[in-house]
């Protein structure tokens, strides 16, 4: 996927969700504008898979297929998984290496619940 077609994606689909009706829950509080946001600070569910190309001490940088960077905090209550579903470990995270990360997107980067080496 070519940088302006991503780009067009990311367009497309933030400016559909906008549009999007919303609905009151209950653990949504109103915002005087009318806006609705949660009652406490929630995290969101998110999966990337792609290449390590950088490492260091708890955080790897991981780029799809599609060239999008992500940046992946991740500690020892990780669960580190290998290509036969084998218990894996922080060395077994090497550049060059092809990973599922599953975690939450917060604060610009994903904090890793699970890291499955492909």
């Amino acid at each position: 996927m070519t940088t302006s077609r991503c780009c067009l994606a990311f367009a497309l689909l933030f400016g559909v969700w906008s549009l999007a009706p919303r609905e009151a829950h209950a653990d949504t509080v109103p915002r005087p504008n009318g806006d609705l946001h949660p009652a406490q600070e929630s995290e969101s569910n998110f999966t990337v898979e792609g290449k390590v190309t950088q490492k260091s001490e708890g955080k790897l940088t991981v780029s799809t297929e599609e060239n999008m960077i992500f940046h992946v905090r991740y500690d020892e209550k990780t669960d580190i998984r290998l290509k036969g579903g084998a218990q894996g470990s922080d060395p077994d995270l090497k550049t060059g290496v092809t990973v599922m990360v599953q975690g939450e997107f917060k604060g610009g980067e994903i904090v890793a619940r699970k890291i499955q080496v492909r």
